[in-house]
Protein backbone atom coordinates (compact mmCIF):
# COMPACT_ATOMS: atom_id res chain seq x y z
CA UNK A 1 0.00 0.00 0.00
CA UNK A 2 1.57 3.59 -0.91
CA UNK A 3 2.70 5.38 2.08
CA UNK A 4 0.95 8.28 2.57
CA UNK A 5 3.79 10.83 3.83
CA UNK A 6 4.54 10.48 0.25
CA UNK A 7 1.15 12.35 -0.36
CA UNK A 8 1.12 16.01 -0.04
CA UNK A 9 -1.64 18.61 -0.98
CA UNK A 10 -1.17 20.67 -3.98
CA UNK A 11 -4.04 22.52 -3.60
CA UNK A 12 -7.70 21.32 -4.63
CA UNK A 13 -7.23 18.21 -3.19
CA UNK A 14 -4.55 17.16 -5.39
CA UNK A 15 -1.84 14.89 -4.55
CA UNK A 16 2.00 14.63 -5.60
CA UNK A 17 4.89 12.70 -4.17
CA UNK A 18 9.17 14.16 -4.84
CA UNK A 19 11.07 11.38 -6.65
CA UNK A 20 14.88 11.35 -6.53
CA UNK A 21 16.90 10.22 -9.92
CA UNK A 22 20.42 9.04 -9.57
CA UNK A 23 22.03 9.77 -12.70
CA UNK A 24 24.94 7.88 -12.93
CA UNK A 25 27.39 5.45 -15.61
CA UNK A 26 26.17 2.46 -16.03
CA UNK A 27 27.88 -0.03 -14.15
CA UNK A 28 27.78 -3.65 -11.97
CA UNK A 29 27.21 -2.91 -8.71
CA UNK A 30 25.28 0.71 -8.83
CA UNK A 31 22.14 -0.36 -6.89
CA UNK A 32 23.96 -2.07 -4.30
CA UNK A 33 26.38 0.99 -3.83
CA UNK A 34 23.26 3.18 -3.64
CA UNK A 35 21.00 1.01 -1.44
CA UNK A 36 24.18 0.54 0.96
CA UNK A 37 24.57 3.91 1.50
CA UNK A 38 20.74 4.48 2.25
CA UNK A 39 20.72 1.24 4.49
CA UNK A 40 23.76 2.20 6.33
CA UNK A 41 21.74 5.43 8.13
CA UNK A 42 18.25 3.51 7.57
CA UNK A 43 16.62 4.68 5.02
CA UNK A 44 13.98 3.00 3.55
CA UNK A 45 13.63 2.64 -0.32
CA UNK A 46 9.65 2.65 -0.64
CA UNK A 47 10.38 2.26 -4.15
CA UNK A 48 12.58 2.01 -7.26
CA UNK A 49 13.15 1.52 -10.94
CA UNK A 50 16.40 1.55 -12.89
CA UNK A 51 16.70 2.30 -16.94
CA UNK A 52 20.21 2.38 -18.33
CA UNK A 53 20.47 4.55 -21.89
CA UNK A 54 23.88 3.60 -23.09
CA UNK A 55 26.78 4.45 -20.52
CA UNK A 56 24.51 6.32 -18.44
CA UNK A 57 22.05 4.76 -15.73
CA UNK A 58 18.98 6.35 -14.59
CA UNK A 59 17.60 5.21 -10.71
CA UNK A 60 14.84 6.19 -9.69
CA UNK A 61 13.60 6.98 -5.79
CA UNK A 62 10.85 7.05 -3.79
CA UNK A 63 12.59 7.26 -0.27
CA UNK A 64 11.14 7.61 3.12
CA UNK A 65 13.04 10.51 4.11
CA UNK A 66 13.82 12.26 0.22
CA UNK A 67 16.14 15.19 2.06
CA UNK A 68 18.42 13.24 3.95
CA UNK A 69 18.78 10.39 0.99
CA UNK A 70 19.28 12.84 -1.54
CA UNK A 71 22.04 14.85 0.52
CA UNK A 72 23.62 11.23 1.61
CA UNK A 73 23.99 10.51 -1.98
CA UNK A 74 25.17 13.37 -3.42
CA UNK A 75 28.05 13.80 -0.80
CA UNK A 76 28.63 10.12 -1.76
CA UNK A 77 29.38 11.57 -5.21
CA UNK A 78 25.97 10.74 -6.71
CA UNK A 79 24.52 13.52 -8.98
CA UNK A 80 20.72 13.34 -7.56
CA UNK A 81 18.07 15.21 -9.13
CA UNK A 82 14.45 15.23 -7.45
CA UNK A 83 11.20 16.06 -9.60
CA UNK A 84 7.25 16.06 -8.60
CA UNK A 85 5.27 13.30 -9.83
CA UNK A 86 1.56 13.70 -9.64
CA UNK A 87 -0.25 10.62 -7.78
CA UNK A 88 -3.48 10.14 -9.90
CA UNK A 89 -6.14 7.65 -9.18
CA UNK A 90 -7.32 5.22 -11.95
CA UNK A 91 -10.06 2.44 -11.96
CA UNK A 92 -8.60 -0.81 -12.82
CA UNK A 93 -9.99 -1.11 -16.06
CA UNK A 94 -9.23 -1.33 -19.84
CA UNK A 95 -9.13 2.12 -21.24
CA UNK A 96 -8.45 4.79 -18.39
CA UNK A 97 -4.72 4.89 -18.73
CA UNK A 98 -5.95 5.77 -22.84
CA UNK A 99 -8.44 8.51 -21.23
CA UNK A 100 -5.67 10.13 -18.96
CA UNK A 101 -3.27 9.93 -21.99
CA UNK A 102 -5.78 11.39 -24.60
CA UNK A 103 -6.74 14.71 -22.07
CA UNK A 104 -3.31 15.52 -21.89
CA UNK A 105 -2.37 14.83 -25.37
CA UNK A 106 -5.62 17.38 -26.05
CA UNK A 107 -3.79 19.88 -23.77
CA UNK A 108 -0.74 19.51 -25.49
CA UNK A 109 1.15 18.16 -22.43
CA UNK A 110 3.43 15.60 -23.11
CA UNK A 111 4.09 12.74 -20.30
CA UNK A 112 7.90 12.29 -20.02
CA UNK A 113 7.25 9.65 -17.51
CA UNK A 114 4.41 6.98 -16.22
CA UNK A 115 4.81 4.25 -14.00
CA UNK A 116 2.03 2.15 -12.00
CA UNK A 117 2.90 2.91 -8.32
CA UNK A 118 0.36 0.97 -6.16
CA UNK A 119 -2.71 -0.98 -7.07
CA UNK A 120 -5.38 -0.89 -4.50
CA UNK A 121 -8.62 -2.85 -4.43
CA UNK A 122 -10.75 -1.83 -7.87
CA UNK A 123 -8.12 0.81 -8.58
CA UNK A 124 -4.09 1.89 -9.70
CA UNK A 125 -2.08 4.63 -8.55
CA UNK A 126 0.03 5.93 -11.51
CA UNK A 127 2.93 8.39 -10.70
CA UNK A 128 2.74 10.88 -13.68
CA UNK A 129 5.22 13.59 -14.68
CA UNK A 130 4.28 15.59 -17.48
CA UNK A 131 5.93 18.67 -19.45
CA UNK A 132 3.58 21.08 -17.54
CA UNK A 133 2.23 19.51 -14.15
CA UNK A 134 0.07 22.62 -13.31
CA UNK A 135 -1.63 22.72 -16.04
CA UNK A 136 -1.93 18.81 -15.97
CA UNK A 137 -3.06 19.01 -12.34
CA UNK A 138 -5.89 21.15 -13.59
CA UNK A 139 -6.98 18.96 -16.67
CA UNK A 140 -7.06 15.58 -14.55
CA UNK A 141 -8.14 17.14 -11.40
CA UNK A 142 -10.94 14.36 -11.43
CA UNK A 143 -8.09 11.35 -11.01
CA UNK A 144 -6.36 13.13 -8.18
Amino acid sequence: MLKKRFLKPKGEGAKSMVELTVVAKDRVGLLADIGEILGKKGINIESVSVEASGKTAMVHLNLGHNAEGKKLLADAGFRVVDRDKLLLRLKDQPGELAKVSRTLANGNINIKNVYILDAERKQKILAVDTSDNAKARKLLKTYL
